[in-house]
């Protein structure tokens, strides 16, 4: 049994709300190891068999101790490495130099990076010139994998944090635009959006009230994993229209709980969704409001992509296929089950 350090500069709070970290987490575990978790780098113990380290931004420094010590580094995470040209998020060529020198040193120093869609690896690998890195994507428990609730409701759903940039990237002003043409048009739409309260939450509300739709929109805020799992499955139609996935753990989580999901093919998107999603070419609101109504409207194409969703989500994105995966990186590097 290896001791493994998992240090990700984020918070306790964040460590149990964002299900990417518990994955990990949990899959070492299930390998057998002991897991020491550190938030902070002086919460690093003395003695450790290898260290996981989530985000590039914060590894250098573990990476550098790791090759002091001759102990195996991986990294892992969404890397954003390039958005699309016409959307101004912060991807990794637009950060300020000194940070992208320490996520370049942290890549080409570490023993593996592990990227989490195939987009990232090859982009990564290719501009970096790496020789070190693999495909690790994220995965669902099974407590996400059991379908559509028998009590459904003709709803919209999204999963988002609510940091203002994150509610952007998401395509959330362009899904609520769309939820006002439809309210004009007379359908009756009703939303819901949750996810972990951030600096966003006034600017969300303050289009909520610029559009007049406070009596179509819920907003649910942060949410228990057992409210969220059940929403997911309560609600027949998950809609996020991002500029920008580097994979898109909510689209798949949705998937497995049986939704139809409507996305925008950007990023890792297709990798996650494949054929079992309806798309949207743009995030135009009008363009939205329409594909939003046909899959309200057509129950036959709704149901075909539910069911396609959860069967794509149950075949590819398990919780033993991701252990399975990281346990052959692990004994790549010499650290083997006991």
């Amino acid at each position: 049994m290896a001791t493994i350090v998992f240090y990700a500069h984020a918070s306790v709070t964040d460590l149990k709300e964002f299900e990417f970290y518990k994955q990990d987490i949990d899959a070492l575990k299930a390998l057998g190891h002991r897991v020491a978790i550190c938030t902070r780098y002086t919460e690093i113990p003395a003695a450790f068999d290898a260290m996981f380290v989530w985000w590039w931004t914060y590894a250098l420094l573990p990476v550098l101790l790791c090759r002091i010590l001759k102990r195996p580094c991986i990294i892992t995470g969404t890397f954003d490495f390039r958005y699309p040209e016409d959307f101004q998020g912060r991807d990794y060529f637009r950060r300020p130099y000194w940070q992208r020198f320490l996520i370049k040193s942290a890549a080409k120093l570490c023993s593996l990076n592990l990227f989490v869609s195939q987009l990232e690896l090859e982009q990564c690998s290719k501009y970096f010139a790496l020789n070190n890195a693999g495909y690790l994507p994220h995965c669902l428990h099974d407590d996400y994998l059991k379908g559509p609730s028998a009590k459904r409701r003709r709803a919209l759903f999204n999963l988002a944090w609510s940091g203002r940039q994150n509610l952007v990237r998401k395509g959330i002003p362009e899904l609520l635009s769309a939820v006002r043409l439809l309210r004009d048009r007379g359908e009756d739409v009703q939303v819901y959006l949750a996810g972990l309260e951030g600096d966003g939450k006034a600017y969300l509300s303050e289009i909520i009230q610029r559009l007049g739709i406070e009596n179509e929109v819920h907003y649910l805020g942060s949410l228990t994993r057992e409210d969220k799992i059940k929403m997911l499955r309560e609600n027949e139609i998950y809609v996020q229209p991002s500029h920008y996935e580097g994979f898109g753990v909510a689209i798949l989580e949705s998937m497995g709980c049986g939704a139809c999901v409507i996305v925008r093919d950007v990023g890792a998107v297709r990798e996650v969704v494949g054929d079992c999603g309806f798309y949207v070419s743009s995030s135009s609101p009008e363009e939205l409001a329409i594909a939003i109504e046909k899959v309200l409207q057509d129950s036959v194409l709704r149901q075909r992509l539910q069911n396609s969703a959860t069967k794509r989500a149950k075949s590819l994105f398990t919780f033993d296929k991701k252990v399975e995966r990281l346990g052959t990186f692990l004994r790549g590097l010499g650290i083997r089950q006991e």
